[in-house]
């Protein structure tokens, strides 16, 4: 199986992205600027400032031999030397410079891989199930179907203008192993009555501060229907999600704050307008048989007795007969560059089908014939690396927490360290904890997915008498299925400093408990929870500063607790970030001009003026889907966009026109009507609803300032879905049964405007097609 199809335009994204790093480096692009633009790029600045990490999207998990010795190459070329293994199935590189990233992205090009969309507002890497294609009690391989919809959608320019991240999940039955019961949109494999291949959808879960499970939304769809259904929820999502507020911006808040009925009813019409448009189904190439047998002899483990213990942790059977999955336990994901590359030219004899990143931070090998696992077993003993230890101490996921991540408040990694470090000496049976999950995240918003944890942490901060330590809430029993999934419940809180005692009692009273048959969730439902109360009170207490300085120091910390270098995250960074810029620098000027004396020099008055109607103009022509960052165009756009449409007075027009001419002569007795503009965008700024709309009451009464709109718009050279919003502009303009004349190019705009035009209530008079382009006449719904 191949890996997903580079769009054909991200080569020249890079080069821009690069020469945009030099205007940064330069002092010409403001930082929160630059950052709205490079993480969309998959880069997020560390806490460490000036250190950037590159996440790299890997769809479904998949990554050849050959790829992962390039990344190993790539870490130890231009990064610290480590592969980071994520909760989505994808590596990152830390530590990586500025001036570097260009030479990396250009790399994975050549790999066939991709940093975009790696972070920020929009579509991130789809998982699987880990064993998805070689589990036997699955009901088909969903890998293809992440893998072309991962194709699909990196093609489409609002996969990455979205209000917040979408993340979608496919699991290959209804044991869930691919969380899509806790995604935004999740595929569940089925087959109905007549033997169709098909998914069971579900939609609004998710991870964070305010996790949600899923709510069914499709009983049942067939296969060709996955990228209608998706897109159809991608584009209720644009339309209808809060870009205001990104703490309430996912789908789940979107669910919330509709109501189910409404969000069914708005997720129908998209639904529809997207099978009207009849799209191609996803192009799903099955997996074939892309392992082999090597032709070389097969070896005798060189420890018999160890050799039949590791078979049991980490050795599974496969629906191939003769063939064997294995899991490879990484640390918290951290994988040394010597390490990874070992270890693809090991397995590379098996074939380009032999290696996948799990959600729990680890590596899953398939297509191992059975004869070599000697052989395997060999390699990792000649290699160095710890693999043989109990499932449960390198099943425990942990996020980078404040080590690295600006918004982590524990020491995430070092108290899973500590965990690992006190289970390994409680003298507990901890094989007979194979398959509990444990997951700590540093902060409450889930990196770690402590929701979905059998037993679970997330950071906190604590006081005792005035003075922060850090700590931790306890959360577990969580059920993960397509029957009722159920999210971990609360349990108590801990400090930092007992968390690993507390862990290991908990675990300790489980082994012991009656209903152990059960498995943890029946645990917790029976005695467990108030066991839990019980120890949460047994370590309730923590010394004073001066009695024991160790509970007021997270792990491996050199400094007392504090909040001090706890910065904003990246995640979201976005449209509001580029607004933000503009707004600060208005903010800016308008307090240099009032500032002014009434006897300052007339051409500096006017240079400012003309600088303050400049970010005005720009500030929210992002709203109305206009990218445009540099002087040139932007009068224009505003005077089409804000003043044309109604939202902004006509009088305006000529200091507009002035300052496209750059004549700050001209402006230096005007400061008071640039700053009157100023005060209206900063209005509009905040009279915008969640989705950046604008209601009647912001547009300006008087009728004569309106100017009417001519009858034809060129929006040839606009992608989807920026044509379609703008022709919705232009129609806003238009009184009921005008006409309008939009040019589109042939291909995706003709497809899909006409379709999403009808489907608003408009008529679509004519279409002709001309040399190479579409002229499409419309008259305005009455």
């Amino acid at each position: 199986m191949g890996s997903y199809e580079i769009p054909a335009g991200l080569t020249g994204e890079i080069k821009d992205f690069s020469c945009l790093i030099n205007e940064f480096k330069n002092g010409r692009v403001a930082a929160k600027e630059f950052k709205a633009i490079r993480v969309p790029f998959g880069m997020y600045e560390q806490r460490e400032e000036g250190t950037y990490m590159i996440r790299i999207r890997c769809a479904a998990g998949i990554i050849t031999p050959g790829e992962l010795g390039h990344i190993a190459s790539l870490a130890a070329r231009y990064g610290d030397g480590t592969i980071h293994i994520t909760t989505r199935q994808e590596p990152q590189l830390h530590y990586v410079k500025l001036e570097d990233a260009p030479k990396i992205m250009e790399e994975l090009i050549g790999l066939g891989l991709s940093s975009r969309g790696g972070g920020g507002n929009t579509v991130r890497n789809i998982t699987v199930s880990e064993d998805a294609g070689v589990d036997p009690y699955e009901v088909f391989d969903v890998t293809p179907y992440a893998v072309a919809l991962t194709s699909r959608f990196i093609a489409e320019p609002d996969s990455w203008t979205l209000p917040r991240k979408f993340k979608f999940a496919f699991s290959g039955s209804g044991a869930d192993k691919g969380l899509s019961t806790v995604s935004d949109l999740g595929f569940i494999a089925r087959v109905d009555g007549n033997g169709r291949k098909g998914f069971k959808v579900y939609a609004a879960g998710g991870m964070g501060a305010r996790s949600s499970a899923g709510k069914l939304l499709l009983e049942f769809i067939p296969d060709t229907e996955v990228y209608n259904a998706a897109k159809a929820a991608k584009e209720l999502f644009w339309k209808h999600g809060n870009r205001r507020n990104k703490h309430a911006a996912r789908l789940r808040f979107l669910w919330d704050s509709l109501g189910e009925a409404e969000f069914r009813r708005l997720f129908g019409e998209e639904y529809s307008r997207v099978k009207e448009r009849a799209y191609q189904p996803l192009d799903v190439k099955e997996t074939g048989e892309t392992s082999r047998v090597p032709d070389i002899a097969a070896e005798g483990p060189g420890n018999a007795a160890d050799f039949a213990l590791w078979k049991d942790r980490f050795v599974s059977m496969q629906k191939r007969k003769g063939f064997m999955s294995v899991t490879l336990p990484v640390e918290f994901g951290f994988l040394g560059h010597e390490h990874a590359s070992g270890l693809a030219g090991f397995i590379s004899v098996f074939g380009d089908d032999t290696v996948r990143f799990t959600r729990d931070q680890n590596i899953r090998l398939r297509n191992i014939p059975e004869k070599y696992l000697g052989n395997l077993y060999n390699f990792l003993i000649k290699s160095g690396v710890s693999f043989n230890r109990p499932q449960v101490l390198d099943g425990i996921v942990s996020c980078a927490g404040a080590s690295t991540c600006q918004l982590g408040i524990c020491l995430s990694r070092g108290a899973a360290k500590a965990v690992i470090n006190k289970l390994e000496n409680s003298g507990l049976d901890l094989d007979g904890l194979k398959g509990l999950k444990i997951n700590i995240s540093g902060c409450p918003n889930s990196c770690g997915q402590h929701p979905v944890a059998d037993l679970g942490f997330s950071g906190k901060v604590l006081r005792k008498n005035g003075r922060m330590y850090p700590a931790y809430k306890i959360s577990g029993g969580a059920v993960i299925n397509d029957v009722g999934t159920k999210l971990a419940g609360d349990l108590g809180e801990v400090s930092s400093r007992d968390l690993p005692s507390i862990a290991a009692d908990i675990l300790g009273a489980y082994l012991l408990d009656a209903d152990r048959a059960k498995g943890f969730q029946g645990f917790i439902a029976g005695s467990g929870k108030k066991e839990i109360e019980r120890l949460c009170a047994k370590y309730a207490e923590i010394p004073e500063f001066e009695e024991d300085r160790n509970y007021y120091y997270d792990w491996g910390a050199k400094e007392p607790f504090s909040l001090a270098t706890r910065g904003s995250g990246e995640c979201s960074a976005g449209v509001s970030d580029l607004i933000e810029v503009d707004m600060d620098n208005i903010a800016r000027l308008q307090k240099e001009i009032l500032s002014l004396e009434r006897t300052a020099p007339g051409a500096r008055r006017g240079e400012l003026a003309r600088e303050l109607i400049f970010y005005s103009s720009r500030a929210l022509l992002v709203t109305r889907g206009v990218d445009e960052r540099a002087e040139k165009g932007v009068f224009g756009e505003f005077i089409e966009h804000f003043i044309d449409s109604g939202l902004v007075s006509g009088s305006y027009r000529d200091i507009l026109c002035e300052a496209s001419r750059n004549d700050a002569g001209s402006l230096a007795g005007k400061a008071e009507e640039a700053l009157s503009l100023a005060e209206r965008v900063k209005y509009l700024y905040g009279a915008m609803d969640s989705s950046f709309s604008f209601d009647a009451a912001s547009r300006v009464q008087a009728a004569g300032d309106i100017a009417r709109p001519g009858v034809s718009r060129d929006l040839r050279g606009v992608a989807c879905p920026m044509n379609f919003v703008k022709t919705k502009m232009e129609l806003s303009k238009l009184n009921p049964g005008d006409t309008l004349e939009i040019l589109l190019d042939d291909g995706s705009p003709i497809e899909n405007v006409p379709g999403s035009v009808k489907a608003e209530g408009h008529e679509i008079v004519a279409s002709e097609k001309k040399n190479g382009y579409w002229s499409l006449l419309i008259r305005k719904k009455a």
